[in-house]
């Protein structure tokens, strides 16, 4: 019983809502249009996309440019040189390689590796 009680409520709820909005009518002046109306469309992806990468070639040749036309510490074959990044630990410049504990510890598993080995062991002569 409930269930039908819902939608008659619910239908006298819009219908006295209907009759206050028919009271609050507001007139507008009418609007006059005096000109066509044309559908814009937008250019395809593949143009702009095709604009995009000329727009990034443009920049790039600019930039070349100007780098030809710049100082000495701007010339190209300074790409070709290696770089030294920057470190925090300065002992690495120093210290030299076997002295390393990674050296160390490898060449200590690689001698133990060759006394525990068959396939290294020199056979004892017999008399």
């Amino acid at each position: 019983m409930p269930v039908k009680i819902l939608p008659i409520l619910l239908a006298s709820a819009l219908s006295a809502a209907g009759l206050r909005a028919e009271d609050q009518v507001v007139e507008i002046a009418p609007i006059v249009v005096t000109d066509t109306f044309e559908l814009r469309r937008e250019p395809p992806v593949v143009d702009a996309f095709t604009k995009h990468l000329e727009r990034q070639i443009e920049t790039k040749r600019a930039e070349q440019e100007a780098i030809g036309q710049s100082p000495i510490w701007h010339a190209r074959f300074w790409n070709f040189l290696p770089r030294l990044e920057s470190s925090s630990d300065f002992r690495q410049f120093h210290t030299p390689h076997y002295l390393t504990p990674a050296y160390r510890e490898a060449a200590r598993a690689i001698e133990d590796f060759r006394l525990n080995s068959i396939f290294d062991a020199r056979p004892t002569a017999r008399n």
